[in-house]
């Protein structure tokens, strides 16, 4: 009997280890690592955030840049999740907003235009190391490059020379205008540049030089331009954002011609006023949301070039005339094979365009002279 009550626990024993062995393994594969597909699947989305110093609806800069913010979210490569803020044009809510983005750490990724904010980004940045800025539309100078910002700056001074060379070649009266904002040294960049394509096709050519004293005044713009065009000029170009827009509706009602900024402004109007859009010869772009994208797009590869600035200009893409229907329709072929021609030079290195950007402002000085009316 203690025989058989013997064999009967050895064989429980035996059933218990078993049983409890399949249970081991069963556990051990429910262990093994997630396929690529399932990592996918949970991963938690990139995080980008971009801080309008401004205001959408400029129908020029700003809106170029958000465009960027909507290529990312439709990027189906990406995985980013985006989000657009406006914090306006008052100075004194930039750092405080800045602040608080970096400090309450939501984003991976904060962009924002640091043509004007650079300073209080920079400031930020130092306070922040573990926050991530994005800069567009500027440089960094060698204190300001720390690991955790990455800047880009554009040749607009590149793509306003095609501007000038299409603005001269279009003139009746030989005299074109140029409106800015206000003075900047990126406006100045456009400047030097507009000057230089305009007397590479009439040396003879004069070019008047305003500032609107707005970016957002249609009104004053329209007055600005009413000025230039009072003299003569048949062909004008506001760098100016939204103010820009005026001058060009004064372009329009005088019967005369205009090139856009930042986007491509003719088709902004293809459809709606018909007037404006064949008033636009063409627009100097600066490919921002392009940019922005690309920008992104590498810091999710883990390639973005942290602590450094890039500079894209005609022969990376990065800025360049609009090239639509309205532009083919209403420049003639030579024209168009002149500024061919010109981009080509600007290429291959042969054309070296002047830029407003770190050099002494009488070198600026010296430029717009040379087309001052009635030198």
């Amino acid at each position: 009997m203690k025989r058989i009550l013997s064999m009967i626990l050895v064989c429980m024993l035996f059933i218990s280890l078993v049983g409890c062995g399949g249970k081991s393994e069963q556990g051990a594969s429910s262990t093994e690592p997630k396929s690529d597909a399932a990592e996918s699947e949970t991963k938690e989305p990139f995080k980008v955030i971009l801080v309008v110093t401004g205001q959408l609806g400029d129908k020029s800069f700003n809106d170029s840049a958000a465009s960027g913010i909507e290529m990312i979210k439709n990027d189906s490569e990406l995985n980013v999740e985006t989000k657009i803020i406006e914090i306006g044009r008052d100075q004194t809510q930039w750092e405080p907003t800045f602040t608080d983005l970096a400090e309450a750490a939501d984003y991976d990724v904060i962009v924002t235009n640091g043509s004007n904010a650079k300073e209080t980004v920079v400031k930020v940045a130092g306070m922040y190391p573990e926050q991530k800025f994005i800069m567009y539309d500027t440089t960094l100078k060698d204190d300001e490059k720390l690991p955790n910002i990455y800047a880009m700056s554009y040749k607009q001074n590149e793509a306003s020379y095609l501007g000038g060379v299409l603005a001269a070649s279009m003139s009746e009266t030989g005299k074109i205008g140029f409106l800015g904002g206000s003075e900047h040294p990126v406006i100045s960049d456009f400047l030097v540049g507009y000057i230089e394509g305009a007397l590479s096709v009439n040396p003879d050519i004069e070019v008047y030089v305003g500032y609107i004293g707005s970016w957002s005044d249609t009104a004053a713009g329209k007055t600005s331009a009413n000025a230039q065009l009072a003299n003569g000029v048949d062909v004008i170009f506001p760098a100016a954002e939204t103010a820009g827009l005026g001058a060009i509706e004064a372009a329009k009602d005088a019967g005369k011609l205009a090139i856009g900024v930042d986007s491509d402004q003719a088709m902004l109007y293809k459809g709606v006023d018909e007037a404006m859009a064949n008033t636009i010869l063409s627009s100097v772009l600066k490919n921002v949301g392009d940019s922005i994208h690309r920008a992104v797009g590498l810091e999710v590869k883990g390639e973005l070039k942290w602590g450094d600035y890039e500079v894209i200009g005609v022969a990376e893409g990065g800025t360049g005339l609009a090239d639509n229907e309205y532009f083919r329709a209403n420049v003639p072929e030579d024209v168009i094979k002149a500024i061919e021609n010109a981009e080509a030079e600007i290429k291959d290195g042969s054309v070296t365009v002047s830029t407003a950007l770190g050099v002494d402002q009488s070198v600026v000085d010296k430029i717009i002279n040379s087309a001052a009316p009635g030198r």
